[in-house]
């Protein structure tokens, strides 16, 4: 009966990590616990219209600055060649401003091709006043096609934004006119969009159109198959995701062919298809950023078959891996039942005392981190798949409860410092410096929520060590 529990409870927190990570976009953010994600995506929603506002005073700003200023061009092509020599040089703010000084121009050109290009390019510096009053023109006196192609680059912001019904009110009615892989992405976007919205029907339809050449086809496939499993169907679930691993996109993603591996891998084991699972599990890449969940995955398949000694050895390869990733931690809690199992309770009763002892100091050092000054300068943040840190060898993975683009507007933020290091203007350098603070309070915030949500987790995995301890002294299976 322990076991069962004890399986299930695991098998419960690995399917948890697999819906966080794995998708591309379809699934809710998981929310901490308590009201503290309502306080954060306040928070959030606050600093993103501080820094909309900041984008609109640095421009103005940047104008003051000779060193900065952009000229003034007489036709598009002179300003579009300047603007793209900006992007090359990976200097998009100046690439923003020289548009931004260039408004007259832009608004006597409002038909021109190059017009969604130039939007997007102030949508992602943040500047939606000026983004917006170009997206007004073009849609009062630009042609069809113009006006559809505005409204995908403004879609695409509103997506990142996880503005779900904004992202298909923008997509209604142009879908026609867009080039084809932006056509591909537009059906991605509205399929995760409805899923988002809970719509998991609707969302398949989207998905099915994502032709198996674009680069969008995988992601697709993902989040269709999940809207799959959210259905209760299984198998088109599974049958989605073997296809999907036979495509000619499969072998240039492997980090996406390797979710995909998971998924089919943890999605068998659910319905007991343990042979079948471990197969897949073993399909991904020893250095994947998924290895670890395959290794559990491994685990709870091996023990399901009653194949203790292979699970036992899945489990010690996890125990022995030096970080502190969930499987990892796992790894602590199953590893003393399969020597119980395997008739072995000396061996498994100091298992289930190293286990206790284990969590208790993790769970102690811990709680010393969310009790301590974090200086988030002294922890960099990386992107990627996911957007993570790292703090004191606590991997902490924000991607499953937060939004990636409040981090990625934050590190774009971080790139305005050098604009300030000469000028004397105390105004537009203050109002920096407190959107840069007030970001890095917020994800402080989010760091120790994440932490205690670890805690949480080890307190639970204590508590089942112990449970197991106290089970093999009431069998009389290990001296008092």
């Amino acid at each position: 009966m322990f076991f069962t529990w004890q399986l299930k409870n695991m098998l419960r927190h690995a399917l948890v990590s697999l819906l966080s990570a794995l998708l591309f976009s379809a699934v809710s953010h998981a929310a901490p616990a308590d009201n503290r994600q309502d306080e954060i995506a306040l928070l959030i929603a606050s600093t993103e219209q501080k820094h909309q506002q900041f984008s609109a005073n640095f421009q103005a700003f940047l104008l003051t600055q000779p060193q900065w200023l952009s000229e003034k061009h007489s036709g598009i092509e002179p300003l579009l060649s300047v603007v793209k020599q900006h992007i090359a040089e990976n200097n998009s703010a100046l690439a923003a401003n020289t548009l931004f000084n260039n408004i007259t121009l832009l608004n006597e050109y409002y038909d021109d091709k190059n017009i969604p290009y130039f939007i997007n390019i102030l949508l992602n510096q943040n500047d939606t006043k000026t983004a917006h009053a170009l997206f007004e023109l073009v849609n009062h006196k630009g042609d069809q096609v113009l006006r559809s192609n505005s409204a995908y680059r403004f879609a695409a912001f509103s997506f990142r934004q996880n503005k779900w019904q904004k992202t298909l009110q923008l997509l209604d009615g142009v879908m026609t006119d867009l080039v084809d892989e932006d056509y591909q992405h537009a059906l991605l976007m509205q399929g995760v969009s409805l899923q988002k919205l809970q719509k998991h029907r609707d969302s398949i339809t989207h998905y099915e159109k994502v032709e198996p050449t674009s680069a969008y086809y995988l992601s697709a496939r993902l989040n269709m198959a999940i809207a799959n499993i959210r259905q209760g169907w299984w198998t088109d679930a599974h049958i989605t995701i073997q296809n999907s691993l036979k495509s000619a996109e499969a072998a240039k993603q492997e980090e996406t062919l390797n979710r995909l591996y998971l998924t089919l891998g943890y999605s068998l084991l659910s319905q007991k298809n343990y042979r079948d699972s471990r197969d897949y599990f073993r399909n991904i890449s020893v250095d994947s950023l998924f290895a670890n969940r395959a290794l559990l995955g491994i685990t709870l398949a091996a023990a399901n078959q009653n194949d203790f000694v292979g699970a036992l050895n899945s489990a010690n390869i996890l125990k022995a891996k030096q970080t502190y990733e969930l499987p990892v931690d796992e790894s602590r809690l199953l590893t003393p039942y399969f020597y119980e199992k395997l008739q072995q309770p000396t061996t498994a009763s100091a298992g289930y005392l190293e286990a206790i002892n284990y969590y208790q100091k993790r769970i102690t050092e811990i709680q010393t981190l969310i009790d301590s000054d974090i200086e988030l300068e002294n922890h960099p943040i990386n992107t990627g798949i996911n957007i993570t840190l790292e703090i004191e060898s606590n991997p902490i993975n924000f991607s499953a409860d937060y939004p990636d683009y409040f981090f990625e507007n934050y590190l774009k933020l971080k790139t305005y410092g050098r604009y300030f290091e000469s000028v004397d203007n105390d105004n537009i350098k203050n109002e920096y410096e407190q959107l840069n603070d007030q970001y890095q309070t917020i994800i402080v915030k989010m760091v120790r929520n994440l932490l205690r949500k670890r805690v949480e987790q080890l307190n639970s995995y204590m508590a089942q060590s112990r449970f197991g301890l106290a089970r093999l002294y009431d069998s009389n299976l290990v001296d008092n």
